[in-house]
């Protein structure tokens, strides 16, 4: 992958911060926050990047470092959607170097800005810095929201995929087992958050060749998403082929081939 040009947008950093933590959102800040969050719901990245810079000057000028750092954050995740890592990681080095100063190591905002510092490091392949940051994030959410809270265990999810890329299966089971936990408890066993859990569990298990507890999570998944989609709905096949590759990797080609079949009948 070629590394992306770098454009950082330096009228945004060369302002002096001023006023208090929360101080005012402005009607025109919050105009170029909705129109930011409107960009990037419809898909045009640049576009809300672009309002989220606008808005931060705006938080900026007014002294508003908490919606500034939160600004900076979002700017930060949609560069490393993008695919920008080298970019993002510059917006989301700023957004920590404000943060920690002005809202304190236990903010929450602080805590997202690690998550994504997270979430550059493992595309990068920097796995242990990438779990060095989610494991801040998470002692901030545990910290402010308790161990039984939808965004810890989103956590515990994060934690969990970067040790499945970093090829750790046993400590990736011991994180999305945590996540599942957390999510059973808050959303219930058929909730559309816990399929996450099953499938990073499915998808470790399977690495540890333990297929008939891959199995068993992969299709704890399917049961979820045949309740919540009905029969015959396509965003139903990729649990059918998650399924039939461990029969195949089992060695039950007959289970395998029924499933891949299942998967093409709804992919049609």
């Amino acid at each position: 992958m070629k590394s992306p040009k770098i454009i950082i947008a330096c009228s945004l950093f060369s302002l002096t911060l001023i006023g208090n933590v929360h101080g005012q959102g402005g009607p025109r800040a919050e105009e170029y926050v909705r129109l930011a969050v409107e960009f990037n719901k419809n898909l045009d990245r640049d576009s809300a990047v672009e309002n989220y810079e606008k808005a931060a000057v705006e938080f900026q000028r007014l002294g508003n470092v908490e919606q500034f750092v939160n600004a900076i954050n979002q700017i930060g995740i949609i560069l490393t959607r993008q695919d920008k890592y080298e970019k993002a990681r510059a917006h989301l080095d700023k957004a920590l170097s404000t943060g920690l100063p002005s809202l304190g190591a236990d903010h929450l905002f602080v805590a997202t800005t690690y998550i994504s510092l997270g979430v550059v490091s493992s595309a990068e392949n920097k796995f242990d810095e990438s779990l060095a940051y989610h494991d801040k994030a998470l002692k901030i959410r545990i910290s402010k929201l308790g161990r039984n809270h939808a965004e810890v265990a989103t956590s515990y999810g994060n934690i969990g995929n970067v040790h499945f890329r970093k090829k750790d299966y046993g400590q990736a089971i011991k994180a999305h087992s945590a996540a599942m936990q957390i999510r059973e408890k808050v959303f219930g066993k058929y909730s559309p958050e816990i399929v996450e859990s099953y499938r990073g569990l499915g998808n470790a298990y399977r690495e540890q060749k333990n297929y008939k507890k891959s199995l068993s999570y992969f299709e704890k998944a399917l049961e979820n998403k045949l309740k919540q989609l009905g029969p015959g709905h396509k965003e139903l096949a990729r649990y059918y082929k998650n399924i039939g590759e461990v029969y195949l990797l089992a060695g039950d080609k007959v289970k395998a081939d029924e499933f891949a079949r299942k998967a093409e009948a709804v992919e049609k």
